[in-house]
């Protein structure tokens, strides 16, 4: 029985963790496929995001597993050294592209109603983020 209860609290952990999103959830897919500067670019604006909107908190534990599943296939954070030029490119980029696609300020803006279009368009920013 104990060992059944130490089961069940593990599970229940490491669904939290996730924030229930598993790797098979489209919008996590999304992240898992995008090229290694663009995957962080998108993670830099779902954290700000998250920093700037008490509605939401930044899935860390999602990030934890995501970065392992894209190291296991070259895409995660140790092929992220080698690419820092082209992260910090790529995040300058996509900053602006979400601050024209939502008329906000990256950083500084109200970006709760960014992160809200974002969840209803189910995109890959919106993967990361967890309803508060």
């Amino acid at each position: 029985m104990t060992r059944g209860l130490m089961f069940g609290a593990a599970l229940t952990l490491a669904a939290c963790a996730a924030g229930g999103r598993s790797l098979d959830d489209p919008a996590v897919q999304k992240l898992f496929a995008m090229s290694t500067p663009q995957y962080y670019a998108s993670l830099n604006i779902a954290n700000q995001i998250a920093q700037s909107c008490p509605r939401y908190t930044y899935d860390a534990g999602l990030d934890s597993a995501l970065n392992e599943a894209r190291n296991e296939v070259g895409r995660g954070s140790l092929a992220a050294i080698s690419q820092r030029n082209a992260i910090e490119l790529e995040t300058d980029v996509a900053q602006r592209s979400f601050a024209v696609k939502h008329d906000v300020e990256i950083p500084g803006g109200d970006l709760c109603a960014a992160g809200d279009a974002e969840i209803l368009e189910g995109s890959a920013i919106s993967a990361m983020l967890v309803p508060a």
